[in-house]
């Protein structure tokens, strides 16, 4: 569980202070010391208590994009949660270890490539990401990139769909599962973390150079990304 600590707290900064990224990073952590249902659950959970945070930071959500991808993402969740509860670690974590490289390849791209992306197909993809490996993000965030978005409006934006994702997702699973699919002993310390990791991001938000920033945490998601993907496949 140690390296699961360090993630939920370098997860919550890099998410506090870009919008972006929690589940890239915690993900591999977690899908290697639980069980993949515990670990999507706990991931939601954790990731809900930070998104919370970064709204009651100010008002900049731009509040007419999230119904044309919260809609769609509504049938996503059940089926990723079936691809979740018919798939064993291993093809999950390879799962994992892809989206977070793509993720983080795609992120290098010029905006331009976003345009192309219907908001319908950005909102069905991140329903099944979000019940099946917890990774909703690449979708919104490809999808909102094109939008021309202040960085503040971006960040609160993507916290509102998060929110939104997670705690749909976390309903669907718990009804599934019930509440013996986390455990609180072992979700109390991330989450300890986690609001450390969102203090340390805020305030990177505010002081750091953007760009510079956003570099750094690529080359950690590729990092995480490949480390999954070796981990499913050894």
């Amino acid at each position: 569980m140690v390296l699961a600590a360090v993630a939920a707290l370098v997860g919550a900064a890099v998410q506090s202070a870009t919008g972006f990224g929690f589940a890239l990073v915690l993900s591999p952590a977690l899908f290697a010391v639980m069980e993949p249902t515990e670990a999507v659950t706990a991931l939601l959970l954790l990731g809900a208590v930070l998104n919370v945070l970064v709204l009651l930071e100010g008002h900049d959500v731009r509040r007419s994009l999230l119904p044309p991808l919260i809609l769609p993402a509504v049938p996503g969740l059940a089926l990723g949660a079936a691809l979740l509860a018919a798939l064993s670690r291993e093809p999950l974590q390879i799962g994992v270890g892809v989206a977070v490289i793509a993720a983080a390849l795609w992120q290098l791209r010029d905006r331009g490539v976003a345009r192309g992306l219907p908001a319908a197909v950005a909102g069905l993809a991140s329903g099944v990401l979000t019940t099946s490996i917890s990774i909703s993000g690449p979708p919104l965030v490809l999808w909102l990139e094109a939008q021309g978005l202040r960085p503040a409006e971006f960040r609160a934006t993507l916290a509102a769909l998060f929110l939104a994702l997670n705690a749909l997702g976390g309903a669907v699973l718990l009804a599934i599962e019930g509440s013996g699919a986390v455990d609180p002993g072992e979700l109390a310390p991330l989450l300890a973390l986690v609001l450390i990791g969102y203090a340390l991001g805020a305030v990177a938000f505010r002081r750091l150079d953007q760009r510079r920033f956003a570099t750094v945490v690529i080359a950690l998601v590729i990092c995480t990304g490949v480390a999954s993907v070796l981990a499913g496949l050894l």
